[in-house]
């Protein structure tokens, strides 16, 4: 899935210095347009996830194991992208959207888009403990 670049924000952030939920729950409240793309390298290869954030909800998710070329989207993707944040060595990337983008991205890939959007209340009740 292409996605514009946008206003980069941070890039690759290491996880050893960021926890991801925890900057994804700054995120939530700090009212940022954009998408949270995260990279490991899982135990099938490269793993991809990206959460696209639209007024202080997460919106859409994508998930991508690389090496096996397989993609899921919306409410699945949301349970692996959040499961690829807890993960020991990575690295996260932040890049700022206008809403219109954002807009546009959800009209062009529907698939990503979450049926229910996670706010920053939901975000502690769906993290996993381990990854």
């Amino acid at each position: 899935m292409n996605v514009p670049v946008g206003e980069v924000v941070e890039a690759h952030k290491p996880f050893s210095e960021n926890v991801p939920f925890e900057r994804l729950a700054k995120l939530l409240v700090s009212n940022f347009d954009g998408y949270l793309v995260a990279t490991i390298e899982g135990i099938s290869g490269l793993e991809e996830g990206l959460l696209l954030i639209k007024e202080n909800t997460i919106v859409g998710a994508v998930f991508d194991a690389l090496r096996i070329n397989k993609q899921v989207y919306g409410p699945p993707a949301l349970r692996l992208v959040f499961n690829l944040l807890k993960a020991k060595k990575g690295v996260f990337d932040l890049n700022k959207l206008s809403r219109q983008q954002v807009d546009l991205i959800l009209a062009f890939n529907e698939r990503i888009a979450l049926l229910k959007p996670v706010e920053k209340q939901l975000l502690s009740k769906l993290e996993p403990k381990l990854y």
